[in-house]
């Protein structure tokens, strides 16, 4: 009896357990057939009260357990879908819910969402919450974002990171050239942006490799999806020095459909806008040929100033980007073709600080640069939980004509003309089994050649160099990983070839120079290389410790002694989440490397008119270690994001750089000491909604303390580079009829020698837009520049420039607008900064007065 009541006692308190319903389905996109990750999953009972809730993950899916479903509904909602609700007693497990695109847009006079709202690890901005009528394009409101950065070609870092992916609605259609998208398409047409933070952009590592990076979806409103957009603009005036008419156009098209995506544009302008930097891939990983061009002349660069002011240009770009969605893998197709034709003008003085008496060398420069560029890309990628494949074949082929005429220490003429032609193949295939069992099959094959000359003529004297510079790398490898629970092993095997060619010569060095006039090297080498990883989450904390190590044999056709070598270079990673709010990470590495072939060159080269280097005599590497630690936060119902960077590094090499001063000669050249050098970057910054004036506010700091050791003179020299800085940006709309943008930046450096410090530099630059809005037609833009440089002890250079704008919109679709640029027609700007044993001074011409009329047309 008594054990006949204990089955009956312990039968009753199982029931509830094994009455329990469990409910699994997936939630997908009706038109597309996509999952749809983060919608809202709720049971509610006949009283509406909830029962359970969840979300969906990146395949859709979701499950969900209750002890009676009796009267229960299943309702389904994620953003830009029309809700569904489901009674749960009449229904097969598992569901498959399709939603439909909503056709009905919520009104923001009926309906108030948040400015930014978290879910899960995506944190979503209302576009319309940041965005001001002055904007144009998604990128101008994307940096009024707390978290985000974005500079002037369109790169985006989030929370001082850069992304790892930008995609538009789910699709990566441009990879790194995202540039194309945050400058191009109007922040009108997106009605949110997403941020999926520790973004694994390959599904087959997902829950296998953990990633710290974040990535960008932009989230489209219904007008702009499953049609064709377009925007256009022309302008035209004249700019008064130098006197010339001025133009600008542009055209932006975008199609964003269930299975194909593209996006052209094509823009021209005389207007200072180089358009190179907005077609830069900015996810490329550094090219394996590593090869780079010998000559550094270039037109006289500006600090601190933006470069539409100094620049004198004619530019060109047409961009045609395309994705087609084939079963369930994927085609893309990029090409890109700019033209720039660039002039500036500048007066320098550089100055050398020797043991035995400063060096001043004067120059007034003037030069043009003259810039083709054609790329493409053909991409198949297949990105699915089970497997990865992704196969690209790219090439890029550059073009560049540089002339520079300099008048002061030694008067001369320079031209250069630098083709640089690169193809690749890479390869990548995951296959991931059994859910813990991951095969990786790596092949990289690239080529670049650099057939270059620059030529000098120096008075009478003409100097001319041609440098050919070819070179083929391949890298093949395999890898197996095992996921054991938290605990993820993999070793990754593989084998890179380098074969390098380079020849130079110069027709004659000048008198007071002596060395090799020519070079003829080969720089081989063949590694075998094993990278064991381990990585384990515990809990909220991810570690990971890579172990690399490789055995290289070099080969130098006789130029220095073959060798083989043997490196090893340890890291181990921590991130800890301890929850949503913080992130913490810590880094360290330490390790033995090779240096660079490019530095085995028995023979002089030249570099610009007056300065030469040669290379080391024979192989050296270098031992370094570092370690780093970072702190995300974030508070979203508040509108806080903030981040902090700290990085201290310290590297040792048996070479040392030499400078020497022949005349007004500079030749740069490598001498058997040993050298240590250390460096040390903190920096923070943090970002505040302020919701009473309807805007944000963003505070930034900056410190660097960089020190070597060099040769200079024949004498050691230590030398120790200090800069710090601090900026601030303010934003808002105070009134229905008025917003503004504000950023003030301070900034200071200073050079020290041997414990002597050179004097602080410091920079003060204020920049202030106001966007007054008289009528719903009319708008009117006043902004200026005000920049406060010091060029000696105790005096500074003020530069002012304003400018307007003023806008009418007779209607939605058209915008006329005219323009006065430069109102006081400033013509120049001063600064000074230090470089390594040297000082820099310029003088900038600037544009002159510019007014230009504008229209813009759009679908």
């Amino acid at each position: 009896m008594h054990r006949l009541t204990t089955l009956i006692l312990l039968f009753a308190s199982l029931l509830p357990l094994v009455a329990q319903v469990r409910i699994d389905g997936k939630v997908l996109d009706a038109e597309t057939g996509k999952p749809l990750r983060s919608a809202s999953v709720t049971i509610k009972n006949s009283n509406g009260k909830i029962q359970k809730f969840t979300t969906t993950k990146v395949d859709g899916a979701f499950s969900l357990q209750i002890d009676n479903i009796a009267g229960c509904n299943l309702d389904v909602s994620i953003l830009n879908y029309a809700k569904q609700s489901l009674p749960l007693d009449s229904i097969s497990l598992p569901i498959t819910i399709e939603m439909q695109p909503s056709t009905t847009m919520l009104k923001e006079v009926t309906v108030k969402a948040d400015k930014i709202r978290e879910q899960g690890d995506t944190i979503t901005y209302r576009v319309g919450a940041f965005a001001q009528k002055q904007d144009r394009s998604i990128g101008d409101v994307l940096a009024r974002m707390p978290g985000m950065k974005v500079e002037s070609s369109g790169k985006i870092q989030y929370q001082g990171e850069d992304i790892n992916k930008f995609y538009i609605e789910g699709s990566d259609l441009l990879g790194g050239k995202y540039g194309i998208a945050t400058n191009g398409i109007s922040h009108d047409d997106v009605g949110a942006v997403e941020v999926m933070e520790n973004h694994q952009p390959m599904q087959v590592l997902s829950g296998i490799s953990y990633s710290d990076k974040a990535a960008i979806n932009l989230k489209l409103k219904n007008k702009a999806k499953a049609t064709w957009t377009y925007h256009g603009s022309a302008a035209a005036g004249y700019l008064s020095s130098p006197q010339t008419l001025l133009w600008e156009g542009e055209l932006f098209a975008m199609a964003v459909l269930p299975s194909f995506q593209n996006i052209t544009t094509i823009k021209t302008n005389n207007t200072g806008n180089n358009l190179s930097a907005q077609v830069a891939d900015f996810l490329a990983s550094m090219r394996g040929t590593n090869l780079s061009s010998i000559s550094n002349l270039s037109l006289p660069a500006s600090v601190g100033l933006n470069s539409r002011r100094t620049t004198f240009n004619q530019s060109a770009l047409a961009s045609i980007n395309s994705l087609w969605k084939l079963g369930r893998g994927e085609v893309k197709t990029q090409f890109d073709y700019t033209f720039n034709h660039l002039t500036a003008e500048a007066s320098n003085i550089s100055t050398y600080f020797l043991p035995t008496g400063n060096k001043v060398i004067t120059e007034s420069r003037n030069g043009y640069d003259r810039m083709h560029s054609l790329s493409g890309k053909a991409i198949y990628e297949l990105n699915l939980k089970t497997a990865f494949v992704n196969n690209t074949l790219q090439t890029n082929l550059d073009w560049d004509n540089i002339g520079l005429n300099t008048q002061g220490t030694i008067n001369n003429t320079q031209n250069a003309v630098l083709p640089n032609y690169y193809a690749a193949n890479k390869l990548k295939v995951i296959k991931r089994f059994h859910g813990k069992h991951l095969i990786t099959f790596n092949s990289s094959n690239e080529w670049e050649s650099l057939p270059q000359s620059l030529t000098a003529n120096l008075n009478s004297k003409s100097i001319r160099q041609q440098t050919h510079d070819q070179a083929f790398f391949t890298d093949e490898s395999a890898a197996y990983t095992l996921a054991a629970g938290d605990l993820a092993i993999s070793l990754e095997g593989g084998l890179k070839g380098f074969l390098r060619k380079f020849n130079s010569d110069i027709s004659d060095l000048p008198q007071d120079i002596e060395g090799l006039t020519t070079n003829a090297v080969n720089t081989n080498y063949l590694t075998l290389y094993a990278q064991p990883k381990f990585e384990y989450n515990l809990r909220r904390v991810n570690f990971t410790l890579s172990t690399p190590i490789s055995a290289a044999y070099y080969t130098f056709d006789k130029s220095i002694a073959d060798r083989t070598e043997f490196y090893f270079s340890p890291s181990l990673a921590m991130n800890w989440k301890p929850n949503n709010r913080f992130n913490i990470r810590v880094r360290g590495n330490m390790g033995r490397a090779p240096m660079s072939l490019n530095m085995i060159l028995p023979g002089m080269v030249m570099t610009d008119y007056r300065s030469f280097r040669s290379g080391v005599d024979d192989f050296y590497n270098s031992e370094s270690k570092g370690v780093s630690t970072s702190l995300t936060y974030k508070h979203t119902t508040h509108g806080i994001f903030a981040n902090a960077l700290a990085i201290r590094s310290w590297n040792q090499t048996p070479y040392t750089l030499v400078q020497k001063l022949y005349g007004d000669y500079l030749v740069y050249s490598y001498s058997t000491a040993k050298n240590n050098g250390d460096r040390f970057i903190a920096q923070g910054n943090i970002g505040k909604t302020l919701d009473f004036i309807r805007g944000s506010a963003n505070l930034n700091g900056l410190f660097t303390r960089i020190g070597t050791h060099l040769i200079s003179q024949d004498r050691e020299v230590n030398n120790i580079t200090t800069s710090w800085s601090g900026g601030v940006k303010l934003n808002g709309m105070p009134a229905s009829f008025l917003s503004f943008d504000y950023s003030f930046g301070y900034s200071a450096n200073c050079l020290s020698m041997n414990g002597l410090e050179a004097t602080w530099l410091r920079n003060i630059r204020n920049e202030l837009m106001f966007n007054i809005i008289p009528h719903s037609k009319w708008e009117w833009h006043i902004s200026g520049e005000h920049y406060l440089n010091e060029i000696a002890s105790n005096r500074f250079k003020p530069t002012l420039l304003c400018d307007t704008k003023l806008i009418f919109k007779p209607t939605k679709r058209m915008e006329l607008s005219a323009s006065l640029t430069n109102i006081f027609n400033n013509t120049e700007y001063n600064y000074i900064t230090y470089n390594q044993l040297s000082s820099y001074e310029s003088q900038r011409y600037l544009r002159g007065r510019e007014l230009l009329i504008s229209i813009i047309l759009k679908k």
